[in-house]
């Protein structure tokens, strides 16, 4: 839909925005309507039909009414071709697997955070403030990742809000339980550096398909789309086990109204270390990123004009 940087940072946010709205209906509307039903499974299965709904009738009106103004010289590419430019797109390589290992530290917390509000904390209903925090950190940031971009450019910002998930999840992981409002000064840190780093992933990954046209000359962005999209899911489902396991191993027993101290502090330690383990990694891995931003607007003028060169009948590259 465009090639400008900051128009691309500012589409990812209000992708956030819809994101996080969502998050907020569903954990104060929907949850506490869902827990006083009488009959769950009923209130659930109908709740699931009516977002499904909704949900389509969006999609629907997103594919009707979006206009995709980039320019392409096919209008479809072979199955051939998309192999091709994926295999030798070597940024969006890097960013699939810097998503997974960031899904992977994301989803762990997001496991276990009921875990630690309710166990480690002592206050089962502190999970509406640990996951407000977190939301609200895609609120407050959206207005500013479009500047962020402008002054550091999206690697240095990416890897700069993975720092302070980091610095976030340490934190979480360090603070004592006795002290809840020092564990939701390091939530809310935690969630101000996802929110950068998750909208940030979506325009890096819009970058990706410009160095693939560039490389090979086929534009796949459908294919990258789908290929960050599998690496992220592939992150959740991982980060979704590893904390269940992680508990268990550290002697977490189910229905228990007391858990032994080393559980709490597994269940502590799982929580915080271990989103800032995976997300360290997750900004390790793209700092070596060749796609800068001075490097993809060279890219994109290089790509204009060998389609103009294409246009006359005078290009002899690629």
């Amino acid at each position: 839909m465009t090639q400008l940087p900051t128009e691309r940072a500012k589409l990812s946010t209000v992708r956030n925005f819809g994101a996080a709205l969502a998050m907020v209906v569903l954990a104060v509307v929907v949850a506490p309507q869902l827990s006083g039903s009488e009959n769950l499974q009923r209130g659930l299965t109908i709740t699931t039909a009516v977002v499904a709904v909704v949900g389509i009738a969006l999609y629907l009106f997103l594919f009707t009414t979006s206009r995709e103004i980039v320019e392409r010289d096919t209008a479809a590419v072979s199955l051939r071709q998309t192999v091709a430019t994926v295999r030798h797109n070597k940024p969006l390589v890097m960013l699939c697997v810097s998503a997974l290992f960031f899904l992977t530290g994301m989803f762990t917390l997001q496991t276990l955070q009921v875990f630690y509000a309710r166990d480690v904390l002592g206050n089962a209903n502190y999970i509406i403030v640990l996951t407000l925090l977190t939301v609200a950190g895609m609120f407050l940031t959206g207005p500013v990742i479009p500047k962020l971009v402008d002054a550091f450019g999206k690697k240095s910002a990416y890897i700069g809000s993975c720092v302070v998930v980091v610095a976030g999840g340490v934190g979480i992981a360090l603070s004592p339980a006795s002290l809840p409002w020092l564990a939701f000064i390091f939530f809310g840190a935690y969630g101000l550096g996802l929110a950068v780093a998750q909208a940030l992933m979506w325009t890096l990954e819009a970058d990706t398909v410009e160095y693939g046209e560039w490389e090979t000359g086929a534009r796949t962005e459908g294919s990258n789309y789908a290929l960050l999209s599998f690496a992220r899911k592939v992150g959740q489902g991982i980060g979704g086990g590893l904390g269940a396991w992680a508990i268990g191993i550290g002697g977490y027993v189910a229905g228990a109204q007391i858990q032994t101290s080393t559980a709490l502090d597994t269940i502590r330690y799982a929580t915080g270390f271990a989103p800032a383990l995976f997300v360290a990694i997750a900004a390790v891995i793209m700092i070596a990123y060749p796609l800068t931003d001075e490097r993809f607007r060279d890219m994109v003028g290089e790509v204009a004009a060998r389609r103009a060169a294409r246009a006359a009948g005078t290009d002899t590259t690629r």
